[in-house]
């Protein structure tokens, strides 16, 4: 269960101030202080005893059983005001209560606490109606001053049970579980499971229900079964760290690694059994909130699902999670053929940190904070961490898929894996290489990338109620094959994009602020008997950005800054009979617009522009042989052409 108590300190405070005025309150006798550690194996009847306690006396003992109950931190300090016995036995109660949340417990350790300060409060009256009798002094008097003391405890601990009872489950507590996996057969096996508890108004009490179902349309083979285990494993697995989540729900800010979903299991996903999976999951409690009681009935969802469709050589996962205020959504669609390339998966993984710290840089004016602030900011890093796995984990299963798939081992260890070594080897290795310019900053990584191709797209979603903060980051990379005349080629786009923006929420007039940035590489090869003869290599980079400031003149937005920025960097390389033509081109632009004045001023701006252009082109070779052989020379100039038109149809 979760704990629902942090944003109850003020009912607790409450609960004190209640307990006070309903207490009866006496002055406090000192007479007893000797006696502060009476217990009922010590106590010794002396002549100064044998006339029976007042109220005031038995009222110190009691109160001396009851102080022992509390820590040193949670015992009054500083203070010349002396608790009543009722008053020391609600603290043992909040003070115990406040312990444990600070410790993040749970509300069935809260629970647990509270049962246990209760059975404490009701051994404290034991004992002291025991070191009473010990001492011959339990009389009519005695017995009926513990009883209304005690009476009056309970009557201040009921409302509080009662009410945590009720916040506990008057909005119902519920838990589910949906699987359903579908055989390469077309079997289908259904796995559901349900769990809610509720209170009672009537009978005041709390209301549990479970059920659980396991359904097959059709039978299983041995492998099935097998395939199904490994899949049950992993989604088990998730739903630990689901569940184990949510019940740290209630803190104001996320728990580090604690909604780490681990997708992992998805690299060993058996193709040759399974077809694909749909899950998910859900939690829905009533009456919680964050520190400051902000948010009430937060509701958690899973959507999940993963098909692999061998004819079109294709894997798709689709997974939304929905929580409270916050909403991840996000897809991969990708290939089953690929290989590994370690090198790139980390050029990606960064790239993907990358894209998520320009949004929320981007998305305020201040630096130091998001528009989306720092409890959403870390619910967002979480679901770019399971994205992430995910997206590790299908490249993993794309490159297994491909190691069994005999068909397109040949057709990529002919193709893609050995352009992209030929290329790695003259970007790394050959000292004539310029290629984008040690200045160029390429998040997407300089190269062919030997992974399986992709399209991925992660969004992000904060409902602010006015209106909607929305991130979303796109990911993709498409690699084709040209063959022609003697000439084989791989042309690869790898692009990403970032955008932050408001969509409409409970308002129209949404601030229209925006910030997008959209990167492209693409590279273009050409080989000729197992020989890199061309390498062209584009990149780009386009920022565009506006800030709006609401005028409350117009009741409209206004424009308070602008920037669009565009970088581009080309490099086109051919290597033909040893000689080496390389042509370079890089150029910057940047237009930046800010509003003079305030809000409600005059439309006058501050417009600051910049431009560069350069141009390089680098000849390397023996340049004699060509003018001395004519023949050799119209050999090369024959193949440069073929390698030119090879390489524009390829584009």
């Amino acid at each position: 269960m979760v704990n629902k108590l942090q944003g109850n300190y003020a009912n607790l405070n409450a609960l004190l101030a209640q307990s006070v005025n309903n207490s009866n309150q006496t002055s406090m006798p000192t007479g007893l202080q000797s006696r502060a550690h009476l217990a009922p194996s010590s106590a010794t009847i002396t002549d100064e005893m044998l006339s029976q306690f007042s109220d005031q006396q038995v009222d110190e003992i009691l109160n001396q059983q009851l102080s022992s109950l509390l820590t040193i931190s949670s015992a009054p300090s500083g203070s010349n005001y002396k608790l009543s016995s009722e008053e020391v036995a609600l603290r043992t109660v909040i003070s115990s209560q406040q312990e444990g949340l600070l410790k993040n417990e749970r509300s069935d350790q809260l629970i647990e606490r509270l049962n246990s300060s209760v059975k404490n409060i009701q051994g404290a009256y034991a004992n002291t109606s025991d070191i009473l009798s010990n001492l011959g002094q339990l009389g009519f008097n005695q017995k009926t001053f513990l009883a209304s003391s005690q009476q009056r405890v309970e009557r201040s601990l009921n409302p509080f049970m009662e009410s945590f009872n009720r916040e506990r489950f008057e909005d119902d507590d519920n838990y589910g579980f949906e699987l359903s996996v579908k055989t390469k057969e077309g079997d289908v096996i259904k796995i559901t499971f349900h769990s809610a508890q509720g209170y009672d108004e009537e009978s005041g009490e709390t209301t549990d229900e479970f059920s659980v179902s396991y359904e097959v349309d059709g039978d299983l083979s041995e492998s099935e079964h097998q395939a199904l285990t490994q899949v049950l494993s992993g989604v088990g697995e998730m739903a630990d760290e689901f569940f184990k989540a949510k019940q740290s729900a209630y803190s104001r800010y996320v728990p580090a690694n604690q909604a780490d979903l681990d997708l992992s299991f998805l690299s060993n996903f058996d193709n040759k059994e399974l077809s694909g999976f749909d899950l998910y999951f859900s939690t829905s409690e009533g009456n919680t909130g964050d520190a400051d009681g902000a948010l009430l009935g937060i509701d958690n969802e899973l959507n999940l699902s993963y098909t692999l469709d061998e004819d079109s050589e294709q894997q798709i996962l689709e997974f939304e999670s929905v929580n409270g205020q916050n909403n991840i959504d996000f897809s991969l669609d990708m290939s089953t053929i690929g290989a590994q390339d370690k090198s790139q998966m980390q050029q990606y993984i960064k790239a993907l940190d990358k894209s998520l710290e320009d949004s929320q840089l981007n998305s305020s004016e201040k630096s130091t904070r998001s528009a989306f602030g720092h409890k959403s900011d870390e619910v967002m890093k979480q679901g770019l961490a399971v994205f992430k796995s995910a997206f590790s984990s299908m490249s993993s299963a794309a490159e297994r898929y491909s190691e069994i798939e005999s068909v397109a081992t040949k057709q990529f260890t002919n193709g893609r894996e050995l352009v992209a070594n030929l290329v790695d080897n003259m970007i790394t290795k050959d000292p004539r290489y310029q290629g984008l310019g040690s200045s160029n900053k390429n998040s997407l990584g300089d190269g062919i990338s030997k992974l399986a191709d992709f399209d991925a797209k992660f969004s992000f979603a904060m409902d602010q109620g006015d209106y909607i903060a929305t991130s979303t980051t796109k990911l993709s990379q498409n690699t084709e094959h040209q063959k022609s005349a003697g000439l084989t080629g791989v042309t690869q786009d790898k692009t990403a994009s970032t955008r932050f923006n408001y969509e409409e929420g409970n308002r129209s007039d949404i601030p229209p602020d925006y910030y997008d940035k959209q990167e492209n590489y693409t590279i273009g090869t050409a080989v000729k008997n197992n020989e890199l003869v061309a390498l062209d290599q584009a990149h780009e980079v386009d920022v565009d950005k506006k800030v709006y400031q609401f005028n409350p003149e117009i009741s409209q937005y206004e424009l308070k800054k602008e920037l669009k920025e565009t970088s581009t960097s080309e490099s086109n390389i051919r290597l033909i009979n040893d000689i080496w033509l390389e042509k370079n081109e890089d150029s910057h632009r940047m237009d930046e617009r800010k509003r003079l004045s305030g809000v409600g001023a005059s439309n006058e701006f501050r417009t600051t522009s910049s431009y560069s252009h350069t141009q390089l082109v680098t000849l390397i070779g023996d340049l004699d042989k060509l003018e001395q052989n004519k023949e050799v020379k119209r050999e090369y100039l024959a193949v440069l052409s073929q390698v030119d038109d090879f390489m524009d149809k390829s584009k």
